[in-house]
């Protein structure tokens, strides 16, 4: 798989952060959140996702947010993962 698909960007709008990633015609991609740093649990926020994904959940100002995104095929197989981004609110 090339490693240059797997690139996401993050981007604040008015209704959140908007998650950018590219995706294969027939390939899932789930979006992952972690609060705070490394360290800190990730948590899947969006199972099968369309680009762009808006996170909408409010967070108190100062909240560091990081995300990425898996790929998997159509046997649910995973494939890869993203570069990881952050933001600070």
């Amino acid at each position: 798989m090339d490693s240059h698909k797997l690139l996401i960007e993050l981007t604040l709008v008015p209704a959140g952060r908007h998650i950018a990633f590219s995706k294969e015609m027939l390939e899932k991609v789930h979006v992952y959140r972690r609060v705070g740093t490394a360290g800190d649990a990730w948590q899947q926020v969006a199972t099968n996702a369309r680009s762009p994904f808006i996170d909408t959940e409010a967070f108190p100002a100062g909240t560091t947010l990081e995300y990425h995104v898996q790929h998997f095929n159509q046997q649910d197989a995973f494939e890869g993962h993203s570069n990881i981004v952050r933001t600070t609110l």
